[in-house]
């Protein structure tokens, strides 16, 4: 059951090999996505707790995500296909972070009495096209959570290559 999925989700942190149902995958997911939403909602702490239970659970949700896609007779490296879409989206976010450092950077060198012209809605502005990354990298992040849903689901395999 529920309980017995969570366990073995901690229990085998650091399996690579093997093989994970997935009822045992969803289960796992389904304690470990309202966990994390309610760890990041807290008010005071919620960045710092909120990294600290990424890092604590980053490599067994690696494992059980391996153990998932050996079940349905892939290889773990199917894994980064269902992740290269949110690190190419954290590479646009850091981008994004860049060029609003160098808009920052404009406005303190700016005469005092005359305000920037901040135009997010221009495309072909700078801040219309951190704008538009910014889009473009939820898209990505959007596509490849699609991805993983279609990669986890796959049905259990038992027969052909095994990669367990």
């Amino acid at each position: 059951g529920f309980i017995d999925a969570v366990k073995r989700f901690f229990i085998g942190y650091m399996e690579f090999r093997g093989r994970s149902s997935r009822r045992e995958f969803w289960l796992a997911m389904l304690f470990f996505i309202p966990v994390s939403v309610q760890i990041f909602l807290i008010p005071a702490a919620g960045t710092v707790s909120g990294i600290l239970w990424m890092l604590a659970t980053m490599v067994p949700i690696m494992a059980i995500s391996f153990r998932r896609l050996h079940d349905a007779n892939r290889t773990g490296w199917w894994f980064l296909l269902g992740h290269v879409g949110t690190i190419l989206a954290l590479a646009m976010l850091v981008v994004i972070a860049f060029g609003l450092v160098i808009i920052e950077i404009g406005m303190i060198m700016v005469i005092p009495h005359e305000p920037p012209k901040l135009d997010f809605h221009d495309p072909n502005s700078f801040p219309g096209m951190l704008l538009t990354l910014f889009y473009v990298s939820l898209g990505m992040a959007g596509i490849s959570l699609i991805i993983q849903a279609f990669l986890y689901s796959l049905p259990s395999k038992p027969e052909g290559v095994r990669f367990d």
